[in-house]
């Protein structure tokens, strides 16, 4: 079991005694209160995590997005989004209307198909990514600061590993899947 200690008035739990879950929450949380404090002062609207999910993919910020800076004009298929994010066609339509009407995305027809639609970041999603990238890179050197260049090297090419055997294929916006 974890021994408790005292820091600063909290009770905190020594990192040699914590489940794999919590060590990954820390600098998760972390990590998401810099960025949740920065888009704060920027005016962002606080977005709930499928709505950061969903942005995420379409700007190309995660593992498993859709899209990248070569064809960011050409944006993501809805069927693209609801097959990468494994979540119901509805629920990724009802939050691409949200993130619509606060701006953050926009949808505009498939050049290569009358019917269907793609979706890339609008103007609001586009500063959103950049700030969201902004943070990250800060945090990421801010931990590499404590930790030593060397360790957070380590830390970074174990968890791309982690990541890669975890993910499994992507599917890209061209319907190609690529080995993560």
């Amino acid at each position: 079991m974890a021994k408790p200690t005292r820091s600063t008035g909290a009770i905190r739990t020594s990192a040699a005694g914590r489940d794999l879950r919590s060590l990954l929450h820390v600098p998760q949380h972390d990590l998401q209160s810099q960025l949740a404090s920065r888009l704060e002062r920027l005016g962002f609207p606080a977005l709930r995590a499928g709505q950061v999910q969903l942005l995420s993919v379409i700007g190309g910020l995660g593992r498993d997005a859709t899209v990248d800076a070569s064809n960011e004009q050409r944006g993501v298929r809805l069927s693209d989004l609801v097959s990468v994010l494994s979540l119901p066609k509805q629920t990724v339509g009802d939050l691409l209307d949200e993130l619509e009407d606060m701006r953050m995305v926009e949808r505009f027809p498939d050049p290569d198909h009358g019917v269907i639609k793609r979706v890339r970041l609008g103007p609001k999603g586009k500063v959103w990514a950049a700030e969201v990238k902004r943070v990250s890179a800060a945090t990421e050197q801010r931990w590499a600061n404590r930790l030593g260049s060397k360790k957070m090297r380590s830390l970074r090419a174990l968890l791309e590993e982690l990541a890669a055997t975890v993910e499994g294929p992507v599917v890209r916006a061209n319907g190609h899947r690529q080995r993560g």
